[in-house]
């Protein structure tokens, strides 16, 4: 099978291309900005396209060919407007997959995602996946949408203020229960679902981890495993806008920030199903906890 894969530097994307170099039998092509960060991939048989997902013609090329498209939009935490950013990204993949008549995209989206707004950067995926959906049905094509729930690896963040004072600041609530999931999982379901070539049409696949979890639950499992005590501070929203944008974020993206975690509080930003078998994922943040964030607080 060909299958080109934007983002295999990531750990969504490295994880897929590792899963499916494992299953052999596959054409990859990787479209990356720098092909020295793909080197293990490509002495194993991948092939990389250095480029940049904003120019139209690279992904054209790079995609040319393809059976499958794996497509997941790369932040940009600096962008001025960020929504408007997604949607060029979004018409982007659109038009290679009509001009190279792509007939099985896989795109990874967010839980929230049947949303058009009140979500933040979500709102943005939901323009993507209608893209997509649209193009799909103009060349006679099939999507599956994933959409996973918050990635535990958000919780690296809170990890300098847990070492010095054994506390996370978040502008939630900390009570509040969400779905989380480990973004390795994230991995393993989209190989899965790129390898099934039995599915068709228009797809959306929801990937929510074990459980529901608050930040309680996370401060207290992080306590656990860096065997001290940590407790959930809730900050203003507006702090916490003031405090992304000191770490980078442009203000439009700060406040996309903001927006989406008060639509996790207000209800918004949530799973559209109940959870099933398919939804559900193994990994729980317990041994999440173990296995990466407490080396993390000792590093």
């Amino acid at each position: 099978m060909k299958i080109a894969i934007t983002t295999p530097t990531g750990n969504i994307g490295s994880g897929l291309v590792e899963h499916l170099l494992k299953q052999g039998g596959h054409e990859l092509t990787l479209l990356c900005r720098d092909p020295a960060k793909v080197k293990d991939f490509t002495s194993r048989g991948a092939k990389a396209e250095a480029g940049n997902l904003e120019d139209a013609d690279y992904v054209r090329r790079a995609t040319e060919g393809a059976e499958v498209l794996f497509w997941l939009s790369p932040p940009k935490l600096d962008a001025e407007d960020f929504r408007a950013y997604q949607n060029r990204l979004g018409d982007i993949a659109a038009d290679a997959v009509r001009k190279n008549h792509i007939k099985r995209v896989v795109h990874l989206s967010s839980f929230g995602a049947q949303h058009a707004d009140g979500t933040g950067p979500i709102a943005g995926l939901h323009d993507i996946e209608n893209k997509l959906n649209a193009a799909a049905k103009e060349v006679g094509g099939n999507v599956t949408h994933l959409r996973p729930a918050s990635f535990y690896e958000n919780l690296f963040m809170s990890v300098p203020t847990i070492k010095s004072e054994g506390a996370m600041y978040m502008p939630i609530p900390g009570d509040l229960a969400f779905p989380m999931i480990a973004t390795r999982d994230i991995s393993a379901a989209a190989a899965e679902v790129i390898s099934d070539e039995s599915w068709s049409g228009i797809n959306v696949r929801e990937l929510l981890g074990p459980k529901d979890y608050s930040i309680n639950d996370a401060a207290k499992i992080i306590g656990q495993v860096a065997g001290k005590p940590v407790k959930h501070v809730r900050v203003p929203y507006d702090a916490a806008k003031g405090a992304m944008q000191q770490m980078g974020l442009s203000e439009n993206v700060a406040g996309k920030y903001v927006e989406m975690y008060q639509g996790l509080e207000n209800g918004k930003v949530a799973p559209e199903a109940p959870r099933n078998e398919k939804s559900n994922t193994p990994t729980t943040l317990e041994d999440f906890a173990k296995a990466a964030i407490a080396p993390a607080l000792k590093g």
